[in-house]
């Protein structure tokens, strides 16, 4: 369905968060392709262990880069960009895609907002 791009930068307890609730609220098959900036921390031998599909890179390259390299490796028609900090909610792939289907083209890009604590203003 879609090739997920997941660059991280040695944040593995969060990336491990990304992927099981990929895994766990999915209803379709994706590819799930990370770059590994670094990967001090242990991320490239989690990845390297877990076979995910990978890119990696010495240093810290930056998102737009890491995305650039690893949007190489996908397999589907549709891409879809992430951060290894995302919790992915039950059925949001469904929901995408329906989406998807109602532009009736290829020429398209999703955008979407991002939910967190807010700070109060005094």
């Amino acid at each position: 369905m879609f090739s997920i791009l997941l660059p991280t930068y040695n944040n593995l307890p969060y990336l491990k968060l990304c992927i099981d609730s990929l895994k766990k609220n999915s209803k379709f098959d994706h590819q799930i392709i990370i770059h590994v900036n670094v990967g001090s921390d242990g991320t490239l031998d989690f990845v390297k262990k877990n076979n995910f599909d990978y890119t990696y890179s010495k240093e810290n390259i930056g998102m737009p880069k890491a995305l650039n390299i690893s949007s190489k490796l996908a397999k589907f028609d549709y891409i879809l960009i992430s951060h290894d900090d995302f919790y992915y909610c039950p059925d949001w792939d469904k929901l995408l895609f329906s989406e998807v289907k109602l532009i009736e083209h290829k020429n398209f890009y999703l955008s979407g907002t991002m939910v967190g604590a807010v700070d109060k203003v005094n």
